[in-house]
């Protein structure tokens, strides 16, 4: 087989592959990928593709949380685009990212934060210091940062990373927002609550903007933002930013789903704090109704 025919078949698998991903079909898109890597066996030179279509199939195995095989792959995948796009390429930064999340996932911090800083280096010299991937590095290595309580660089990563969002983005963005809720909880635990409130109120128009009011999104930074002015003491603004919370998890879930019983029984207890004890015991009647049913 030719080179060019090798290209052109794995092209072929690459565009199949990614359709049946975007309409959700992963078995045909991991049948594709697979193919489109054998499509490369014996082809010389084709070691960037060959990086491309290992690193979607690592991706996909990834999603699926069948980590093992998906660090092998993404493994496979480094070797093959520092061979074909060099040691300190755009794309290797790419992987080396994705491993970190890997390994975050893993629960292994100290691989996480080898890999994202080794990612970060190569991709401040191969796209620069303004760049959206760089700042989605970033705030990968920031969250790592806080679970370790590493509050001090945790805080400067998210503070760079929304620097280089707001530089090169326009608009607003769910990305932006992802990272102004991860800043406002990390002030939170910092003990810096009027920071977090600035900033969950950032990210919450930055949601119901992009994403619409009444999506899960918004109603977990609600409750959130509620849990601050709570602690601050100021219940009655709790009170009414948690009921918003409400109304779009009942909205979306169906009166009678499961999950709702926290979100009751938590509601009831603010209430109950807020003075309002009629409402405390309706939240409470409620969340044993829906108990009631899955018994």
């Amino acid at each position: 087989m030719t080179a060019n025919t090798a290209k052109k078949i794995w092209e072929g698998h690459m565009s199949v592959a990614q359709t049946a991903l975007q309409r959700g079909d992963d078995v045909e898109a991991e049948m594709e990928l697979k193919a489109a890597n054998a499509a490369l066996d014996g082809a010389a030179g084709e070691d960037a593709r060959r990086g491309a279509s290992l690193n979607n199939l690592a991706a996909l195995y990834d999603a699926h949380g069948e980590y093992d095989a998906a660090e092998e792959l993404y493994t496979q995948s480094l070797e093959a685009w520092e061979k074909g796009s060099g040691p300190q390429s755009a794309e290797v930064g790419g992987v080396l990212n994705s491993l970190g999340e890997l390994h975050r996932a893993r629960e292994e911090p100290n691989k996480a934060i080898s890999h994202f800083e080794r990612a970060i280096a190569i991709q401040e010299k191969a796209l620069g210091d303004n760049h959206p991937e760089l700042a989605a590095t970033l705030n990968n290595l920031a969250i790592v940062k806080q679970d370790h309580r590493d509050y001090d660089d945790s805080e400067a990563l998210y503070r760079r990373a929304l620097g280089i969002m707001e530089s090169t983005e326009k608009g607003d963005r769910q990305e932006l927002a992802d990272v102004l809720v991860n800043l406002a909880g990390l002030l939170d635990e910092r003990g810096l609550s009027d920071g977090a409130l600035q900033s969950y109120r950032r990210a919450l128009k930055i949601q119901e903007k992009v994403l619409g009011k009444r999506h899960p999104y918004v109603a977990t930074t609600l409750g959130r933002l509620a849990s601050v002015y709570q602690a601050q003491g100021k219940n009655s603004k709790a009170v009414e930013l948690v009921e918003r919370a409400l109304k779009i998890r009942q909205a979306t879930l169906g009166a009678y789903h499961p999950e709702l019983v926290p979100s009751l029984e938590n509601f009831a207890r603010l209430l109950k704090k807020a003075g309002e004890p009629a409402r405390a015991r309706e939240m409470t009647k409620q969340a044993k109704a829906i108990r009631g049913k899955l018994n």
